[in-house]
């Protein structure tokens, strides 16, 4: 059994300096690192468990330059690195797999900082099979799996909500530019109930909860008057919008590394009156209760 080493973050060296200090500087330098392998301290594996054959990515070709790498298995859990996309083998499952750097995904995510850290406990750490229980409120299929690795570089098996659209969020937690992800919102490529589950899933920051909250309610809450304060727009709220923000923040703390506990609770939104706004389905409709509405 692999001995993996956990990294705690922000690194005791940067003890007491705000998260959103380092995470400016994280985007500065984001250029340096992006699309870098072999600069890369961990991988991520990103199982399509519903994909026929080798799956669409929405707009990868506008964020990297480097051909993805995907890997098929005959069942959900095993995995192989390493090797491109060919013929898959009959009812293969396709993966792909991402070399990405610690520092940016657990300076954005709550749930990728836990794992990564060890302050969350992870039971299924070299599990073949998940458990028959939930754990965390997460659905057993949805939890993730430490893979055999050395000791710095861990691989994690990440079976997120939606995993067509993680690599958009990947490349914001990297540079902190929404335009892409609210571009592919537009045009239908990706489904805004699919990333809000992703967002949801790995506890992301306030500020993108924050923006699909304004596009929600610009694009697909047709109940809203048109014209009120915020509901024609999908920018994002800048730090004047105080108290929608603050409250963002206090429901991650109190929520610390929750994940997507209560994605079963959502109510119905009226797909009829959504499709005369938004062309691109929306299979599963979410409510807004973790996306902070316009403030009147």
């Amino acid at each position: 059994m692999p001995a993996f080493e956990p990294r705690p973050f922000p690194p005791p060296s940067l003890s007491g300096v705000p998260i959103e200090y380092i995470t400016g500087q994280l985007h500065n330098l984001a250029s340096q690192f992006w699309d870098k392998p072999d600069t890369a301290d961990c991988t991520i594996i990103v199982p399509f468990p519903h994909a026929q054959g080798v799956p669409e990515l929405p707009a990868l070709s506008q964020i990297s330059v480097i051909e993805p790498t995907f890997s098929f298995a005959a069942n959900y859990e095993s995995t192989t690195l390493g090797r491109r996309a060919t013929q898959p083998p009959l009812n293969a499952v396709p993966r792909i797999v991402m070399p990405l750097h610690i520092d940016y995904l657990a300076a954005h995510s709550s749930y990728l900082r836990g794992l990564f850290s060890g302050s969350m406990a992870l039971d299924l750490m070299f599990s073949a099979t998940p458990p028959k229980s939930n754990t965390g409120g997460v659905p057993a299929d949805r939890l993730p799996r430490l893979m055999p690795c050395s000791p710095d570089h861990p691989i994690l098996f990440l079976p997120v909500p939606d995993p067509s659209c993680f690599h958009l969020l990947i490349h914001w937690m990297y540079f902190g530019d929404l335009s892409l992800i609210q571009d592919c919102l537009h045009k239908g490529l990706i489904q805004w109930d699919g990333i809000a589950r992703n967002v949801e899933y790995l506890g992301l920051n306030a500020e993108i909860k924050i923006f699909l909250g304004n596009w929600y309610h610009a694009w697909l809450d047709t109940e809203r008057e048109v014209g009120s304060t915020g509901a024609d727009s999908d920018t994002v709220f800048n730090d004047s919008d105080g108290e929608s923000e603050s409250e963002s923040d206090e429901d991650m703390e109190d929520d610390g590394y929750s994940t997507a506990s209560d994605l079963d609770e959502y109510p119905q939104v009226d797909d009829e009156k959504r499709a005369a706004r938004e062309p691109a389905p929306v299979p599963r409709p979410l409510s807004l209760q973790s996306f902070p509405a316009p403030s009147a």
